[in-house]
């Protein structure tokens, strides 16, 4: 009786690494389903914010800062770069959609070391944003903030900060348009 050519031990081998292979080459495939599709309008909701901004204060329309927006990582997160003008001020922000919360996060960091974590929703008119404890505004002062960010129909937007003592009556922190840079 002629005798295998491969033994029980090689069999198993070629076995589990054909297994190995298999899993190699789907696993990827696999996680590219998973993905959320941030092209979903939920994912979209936060991009007229998107671009190339000058800042301007509502009240006097002084020049304010700078700010670039970007959607990146596939579209599933926004940054922004801020910098301020006429003080050493700068910062930025991570904005996602949480599909499982279903509400949207801003992750605020700055010059000053602060940092803050927004949570909101769309409005019918843009986004609005707000922190769910108090944070620190000034040494030894601090406030609920908010942030509300209006898509006006010239192509502006308005974002307006607020804060509150107790989470009831706000009082504006800031107001400015933002204005798409024309260089």
């Amino acid at each position: 009786m002629p005798r295998d050519r491969f033994g029980a031990g090689e069999v198993l081998m070629r076995t589990l690494f054909a297994v190995v292979a298999t899993l190699a080459l789907t696993t990827p495939a696999l996680a590219q389903q998973q993905r959320p599709n941030c092209e979903a309008w939920e994912y979209r909701a936060f991009d007229f914010w998107i671009g190339d901004w000058d800042a301007f204060r509502a009240d006097t329309n002084a020049p304010a800062g700078h700010s670039s927006v970007r959607a990146e990582d596939t579209g599933c997160v926004i940054t922004e770069h801020w910098t301020s003008i006429g003080q050493p001020y700068s910062g930025r922000s991570l904005n996602i959609y949480d599909r499982a919360t279903q509400k949207w996060e801003q992750f605020w960091v700055d010059s000053t070391g602060n940092r803050v974590h927004f949570i909101g929703s769309p409005t019918p008119t843009g986004m609005r944003i707000a922190t769910e404890t108090p944070v620190t505004v000034a040494p030894n002062q601090q406030a609920y903030s908010r942030i509300t960010f209006t898509n006006n129909p010239d192509g502006t937007v308005l974002q307006h900060g607020e804060q509150s003592a107790d989470g009831q009556a706000w009082t504006t922190s800031y107001a400015f348009i933002y204005r798409r840079r024309t260089e």
